[in-house]
This record gives structure tokens, sequence and C-alpha cells, in this order.
């Protein structure tokens, strides 16, 4: 459960920084969630999930959808008035188009090489946690299928879009539970910095000293300073000490003379411990879902291939 909990953790962090394209949390998450709600009529058909598989077949636009500003904003749980003028700015770099219909991520930037760039650092990402989870016995079985998938045209687009779903799914959660995105990224941010030096490997993970908690003693927690959270998180220094302070004043975190950290008792509480959860079911279900697309065999059939020809 630590180790899974910690992987997926830094596993969205990773996302939402290499997703982020010199925007920052706020923007990028709504442009994954504006994004994932004009594709609805794609990643509900399994078929259209694979025939828009890779980078060599971009979605039709007549397939994408608008979808409203208030619908995006209650989905993570922003103020609908922040989401709109988000959005606006948005538009006005030419980055969505917005009509009476709602809004809709425009199809210049999904055609882009930089587009490309991003997905395909997305799909080695996914790949490797996959490895990860594989070569520690934490991966779900895997449905035997033949994928269909070539090696020189991978499936990097039905990857984003799962993933994606993924991420959506763990930062919403967390935006209901503390009632604001930014704060629950702040936390995400935190427990990372705080236990990215902890070993990954089960029997290394039980030899640490634990608290009472069940979790890594919290003089084994690194503490972060404010201005390097905010700088790994893309936040503006005075946005992230506003929200810090908020979380300190809610016991969520604690300030010591070197830093920020999130004790083991705040994560063995709600709503963390929800939060946690909630990720490693939805990391799981994410590889099954990869499974069922006959992503993970594709992967195992490559794996093969380069172990034989070792």
């Amino acid at each position: 459960m630590r180790i899974v909990a910690r992987l997926a953790n830094g596993f969205v962090l990773d996302m939402v920084r290499r997703a982020a394209l010199g925007t920052d949390v706020q923007d990028t998450v709504l442009l994954a969630a504006i994004s994932q709600g004009n594709l609805g009529a794609i990643t509900r058909d399994p078929e259209l999930q694979r025939r828009f598989a890779t980078l060599t077949t971009p979605i039709d636009d007549t397939l994408r959808r608008p979808i409203s500003i208030s619908a995006v904003a209650g989905s993570l749980k922003m103020p609908f008035e922040t989401a709109r003028r988000r959005i606006t700015r948005l538009a006005e770099f030419g980055v969505v188009e917005v009509s009476g219909r709602g809004v809709i991520v425009s199809s210049g930037p999904l055609a882009s090489t930089v587009y490309d760039a991003a997905a395909q650092a997305n799909y080695d990402l996914v790949r490797r946690l996959h490895e990860r989870m594989v070569a520690l016995g934490l991966d779900p079985p895997t449905p035997p299928s033949g994928s269909g998938f070539s090696p020189a045209n991978p499936p990097v687009r039905l990857v984003a879009r799962l993933s994606l779903d993924y991420a959506l799914r763990v930062v919403e959660p967390i935006a209901t539970h503390l009632g604001d995105l930014v704060a629950g990224m702040i936390l995400m941010g935190l427990i990372d910095a705080n236990t990215h030096h902890l070993p990954v490997d089960p029997a290394a993970d039980a030899a640490l000293d634990l608290g009472p908690e069940g979790f890594p003693a919290d003089h084994l927690r690194r503490p972060i300073r404010l201005t390097d959270l905010a700088r790994t998180l893309g936040l503006p220094v005075e946005t992230a000490r506003r929200k810090m302070a908020g979380l300190v004043a809610r016991g969520l975190c604690l300030r010591l003379t070197d830093g920020y950290i999130v004790p083991g008792h705040v994560l063995a509480g709600e709503p963390l411990w929800t939060v946690m959860q909630d990720n490693r079911t939805q990391l799981l279900r994410l590889f099954t879902t990869l499974g069922e697309h006959g992503v993970l065999s594709f992967w195992r059939t490559e794996a093969e291939v380069l172990r034989g020809a070792a």
C-alpha cells in the first residue's frame, strides 16, 4: 500500500508537470478536463479508442464535442468565475475555442509536434511506471490478447487518453476533499518531496523505521522549502504561501525550521487516507484498462523481443 501510494502520487505529479508546457497547474488541469470532456464519444467506445490509438491517427474533429464551462468548473471544484477567466485567457492565446455550445481545445495544438512530443513523453512515463510495478509484483493480471500495435507506431494517443482519465479521477476527489484544486496539488507535491528518496523495494520498505500509524517515521521525511515546492509545481510563490498557510491551519502539514512535511498521523487520517486508497484503486484500474486494450500485452511482447535480441 505505501509503495503503490508513493508511486501513484509521484506519477500524477509527473504527468501534470510534463503536460504543463509553460502553463500553471490550474490551466494544465483545466485543459486536461476540457480535452477529456471533448472526447467523450471516443473514451466511451472501445472501438474508437483503438481506431485513434496512435500519433498517425489524429482524432476527427467531428467526433469532438464542446463541454460547458460550468461542467468543467464543477468537476474540478473550481469557482465558475475562476474557470471562466482562465478559459477566456486560454482562448486569447488560441489554445481553446469558446462558443455558445461550450469550450473545445483547438485542433491546431493537438496536431502539433509539441503535442506529439508531450504525448510520447507521457507514453514513456506510463510504460516506465508499469515496468516498475511489474518488477515489484504490484501490477494487476494482464489478460492475454493480441494488440495489433506496431513498435514503429505505438498506441501513444490511446495511452495519453487513458492516463489523463486516471489523473483527472485522482485530482477531482482531492479537490472535493480539500475544497481547493491548488491546495490539493500542493499537498500532493509536499508528500512526494518528503518521501521521494525512500526505497520502493518491498524488502527495503519493510525495514524502514515506522511510526505508530504504519507509515515511515516523520524523522525520515525530508522537508521542502515553500519556494522550492512552488517552483516544482509552477505556482507563484505568493499563491503557494497562501495555500500552504491554509493547510497548516487545518493541521494537514507541519512547518519545521527547514521546510514543510506531511506527518504520518495526517497520512493515516482523513481525508488523505481515503484519497490514497482511491489513488491506488484508480492506478490499478488504469493498468487493467490498458490491458483490456492490448497495450500491456504489446509492451510484454516488445520486452520479450528485446530480451531475445540481447
